[in-house]
């Protein structure tokens, strides 16, 4: 696993980002994709995130968190108010979600932990279910 390989779905009639990242993830790619997310014609300041994070391995690097907390604290009128969903399933992975969410300081967005996909939209409120979320995620790979 190098890099960071991310890709992403907006799913305008469920108010949703999906995304779907694997790899090696640091704070400059992750930025980088978060512009790009940015700069879609679809995308709204309101949308909510779900975030697939199972596939990656996360620098343990504490500069990484702060880095991308600040560019959300610097971008918050562009990002809106909003809930981002973290599905995680190592303890890497969940070490480095739960930093970001203790750390980031943003009142318009609601940061949340999860191992499974199910509890996720569940407290996304979205309508979608089990099976259209995985096959959402199932696009998001052969991307």
């Amino acid at each position: 696993m190098s890099g960071l390989v991310s890709t992403y779905k907006i799913l305008k009639e469920y108010n949703l980002i999906v995304e779907y990242h694997t790899g090696i993830l640091d704070a400059d790619s992750f930025i980088a994709f978060k512009k790009k997310i940015a700069l879609d014609p679809l995308f709204a300041p309101n949308l909510h995130f779900f975030v697939h994070l199972k596939k990656v391995t996360f620098t343990k690097n504490l500069e990484d968190v702060d880095k991308y907390v600040r560019f959300l604290d610097a971008n918050s009128k562009v990002y809106g108010n909003r809930r981002v969903a973290l599905i995680t399933n190592t303890p890497n992975q969940v070490v480095s979600t739960t930093m970001f969410k203790m750390m980031q300081q943003n009142k318009s967005q609601s940061v949340e932990v999860f191992s499974t996909n199910e509890s996720a939209l569940e407290w996304l409120n979205s309508r979608l279910d089990k099976d259209e979320i995985l096959g959402v995620l199932a696009s998001l790979m052969l991307a």
